[in-house]
Parts: C-alpha cells; sequence; structure tokens
C-alpha cells in the first residue's frame, strides 16, 4: 500500500525534528496546551463558576460588578495582587481582596488537579487516554529519556501548575531533580539543580556510569504541591513542596503559585528567579534547541528570555501549538513571519502536528529500534502476566 502525502510529510517532519533532537542542549517547554487535553482549564477568561463566588466581595471593594467580559484571569489576580500590596504599605483593611485571591486560588487548585478533572470532550474517544490519562506525557517523557546517555540532560520545562508531568514521571520511575531535597521535609534548595545521578564504579578503575532514566525538571509558574511556609535553618527560602493529597487549607497553606503572566516582577523573587536563570542558561548555551509544546507565547518574560536566545546563531526554536483561529497578530504568527529559518513552526491547524498529544505521537520521533521495543514489550508480558505493549 503506498503511503500518503500526509503520511509522508510527518515521516520528513519526524526525520527533521529527530536531528534536532540529538543536538548537545536540548530543552522542552511545554505550555497549557499540553494538559489541555485532561479536562485542566486554559484559564484566559474567567469562569462562570467563579465569577458567581466571586461578586459579593467584588463588590464590597470596589463598590460594583466588574465586566468580567473584559477582563482576564490572570489581570483580575494582577489587579488584586498590586491593591493588596499597595494596601499593605498604607495600612488599609485587605480582608475582601485577600478573599477574592483565597477564592481563585481555591478554584485553581481544584480545576487544575488532573486527577479529578474530566478528559476533554474531543479526546473521550482516545483508547490511549482510557487506558493511561497521562499515556502522550509518558510517550514525551519516554522519547527524550532516548537521547544518548553521553548527551546532556535534557532541560524539561512547564508553565503549567497541573501534576501531569509529574505523574508521568512517577509512573515511569524516572528520577527528576525538580529543585527540592529531602524526604519528609521537601525544601527549595535551587543548588539541587546542579547536582547529577551516577552509578558507583565497579571495575578496579573506579569508572562511573551515569543514570539513564535521570530528567531535569522546571515548574517555572509553580505547582499546585508548593505551599509557602516560615522560613528555616534547614529550609532558607521557606518553600515546601507536599503531596497533592493533602487538603488545601488557605489558613496554613499559601499556594507558591502564580497566574500572572504579564508581571515580570514576580520572575524576581525565589523560586521563580532561579528558575528562570536555568531557563535562560539553558537555552543560551552553544547548538541549543528549545521544543514549545503547547504553549501561546502569551508570558512576556518568557518571551524575551527566548528572544534573547534567538540573537545566537545556532539556536533553534520549535514549535507545536494547535491554533485553528488564524491570528495574524498572534505572537506565534509574528515570529513566524520573521522568515527566519531557526524558527520552526508546525501547521498550527493541524491536530497531529501541533497539538500536544499530536506532536508527541506522530512527530517526535522514537529513537530506539521498533523491534527491540517489541522484545522488552513480550519479555515484559511474560513476567507479569498482563498487557503492557501499550506503555512501553
Amino acid at each position: 500500500m503506498m503511503e500518503s502525502e500526509e503520511t509522508k510529510q510527518l515521516q520528513r517532519l519526524k526525520l527533521k525534528v529527530k536531528k534536532y533532537l540529538e543536538l548537545e542542549n536540548v530543552s522542552v517547554l511545554v505550555g497549557a496546551g499540553g494538559s489541555f487535553h485532561l479536562g485542566a482549564p486554559i484559564i484566559r477568561t474567567i469562569p462562570e463558576e467563579l465569577k458567581t463566588q466571586l461578586n459579593d466581595s467584588i463588590i464590597r471593594y470596589f463598590g460594583d460588578i466588574p465586566d468580567f467580559t473584559m477582563i482576564s484571569y490572570e489581570d483580575l489576580f494582577n489587579c488584586l495582587q498590586a491593591e493588596y500590596y499597595l494596601n499593605e504599605k498604607k495600612g488599609i483593611e485587605n480582608a475582601n481582596i485577600q478573599q477574592c485571591m483565597t477564592l481563585m486560588q481555591k478554584w485553581l487548585y481544584k480545576h487544575c488537579n488532573t486527577e479529578l478533572c474530566e478528559i476533554q470532550e474531543n479526546y473521550k474517544d482516545d483508547l490511549k487516554l482510557k487506558n493511561n490519562k497521562y499515556h502522550y506525557h509518558e510517550v514525551l517523557i519516554k522519547k527524550l529519556l532516548q537521547r544518548p546517555n553521553n548527551l546532556r540532560r535534557v532541560n524539561l520545562f512547564t508553565t503549567n501548575y497541573d501534576m501531569a508531568l509529574d505523574y508521568a514521571l512517577d509512573n515511569l520511575g524516572v528520577h527528576y531533580i525538580n529543585g527540592f531535597m529531602g524526604i519528609h521535609n521537601r525544601c527549595f534548595r535551587p543548588e539541587v539543580y546542579d547536582y547529577d545521578v551516577y552509578y558507583p564504579g565497579q571495575s578496579v578503575s573506579g569508572k562511573v556510569h551515569r543514570a539513564e532514566k535521570v530528567m531535569r525538571y522546571f515548574k517555572i509558574h509553580g505547582s499546585l504541591s508548593w505551599i509557602e511556609t516560615e522560613s528555616s535553618p534547614s529550609n532558607t527560602y521557606g518553600i515546601k513542596e507536599i503531596p497533592i493529597s493533602e487538603r488545601y487549607e488557605e489558613s496554613k497553606h499559601k499556594l507558591m503559585i502564580y497566574p500572572c503572566v504579564s508581571k515580570k516582577t514576580y520572575t524576581l523573587d525565589l523560586p521563580y528567579s532561579e528558575l528562570f536563570r536555568h531557563l535562560a542558561q539553558a537555552i543560551t548555551q552553544p547548538q541549543s534547541v528549545l521544543f514549545c509544546i503547547g504553549y501561546s507565547f502569551n508570558d512576556e518574560h518568557i518571551n524575551d528570555i527566548i528572544y534573547q536566545a534567538l540573537t545566537i546563531p545556532s539556536f533553534t526554536l520549535i514549535i507545536a501549538n494547535f491554533s485553528p483561529v488564524n491570528d495574524s497578530n498572534s505572537p506565534i504568527n509574528k515570529l513566524l513571519a520573521l522568515n527566519d529559518k531557526r524558527v520552526i513552526v508546525l501547521d498550527q491547524s493541524d491536530l497531529k502536528q501541533s497539538s500536544f498529544c499530536g506532536f508527541v505521537e506522530n512527530v517526535l520521533p522514537d529513537l530506539y529500534e521498533e523491534a527491540d521495543m517489541e522484545i522488552v514489550a513480550k519479555t515484559m508480558n511474560s513476567i507479569y502476566g498482563s498487557s503492557i505493549e501499550e506503555e512501553l
């Protein structure tokens, strides 16, 4: 049977991506589109449920109900935080503003927990997601880990607060370096990002071998599992990572998440300054490539770092973001209009290329031989007596 032109195009694209995936410095940035299929919200607008909850507090403070159709979630949170800061400096009561901010964070905590979300309507018939909600996240991680072990670790960045990538890493048994140290009391220690994992020397010469299943992982906008605590000698920065299974209580948990895409000032504070420094450092190395998957380029502080990297001749930017509406003023189309061969934008109207699931499944290459993977699948299936071919 002859291959269709679409299949041939995807194969050519896959070979092209393979070349970049084998560069020395590879970084991946996963945006909101990476969790959309799981039912996690893309919070550019204020959801109806949240509007109703906010009305009373907004009226008490501002004296009227704002036109919610004219303001985004991020803009409202920005305004509330700015107002809170000014009132604090003036000694003015902040109870109503605090209540609004708490309502917004509680809503975010509830609706961004992918364990509680329902699969997005367009993906409900996907058998792979029915069997494993984090199938495509796991495939992404497995394919990234297939790079030769003599190359530098992949840097995996995400703007998402949800735990989808965390769960996928755990499901695969991947050791991920995420800036926290400790077992029962996990505290933010930025020096952890400079560590690596090696097997001890097994030979007379004492030669060590680098562990394969290790990922450098950066949640640059914070996480549902991060809370602010009192600083202490063992937790200098006052940031702690907790299991998401612990109930969120506004009285004792202040979430370390900032849905403020236009506010660059928040990136000056820890841990965000450290995380953004690592993003800048990762993509400004010689022979670097950044894969942006499901990222809409609406975060100014991230864009500035990427634009700076474009001043380096050997840097390559590959963008996969499904956007059925052709807006010539969108940041991605503006990048495309540069006609810079270092900026590769996949067809934004093609789900098989530019959606998170489509890119992972059809474009990101599998660097292992299929025959080898089948042998492993059959062996493990024989040992455990259950079908795991799909997982492998």
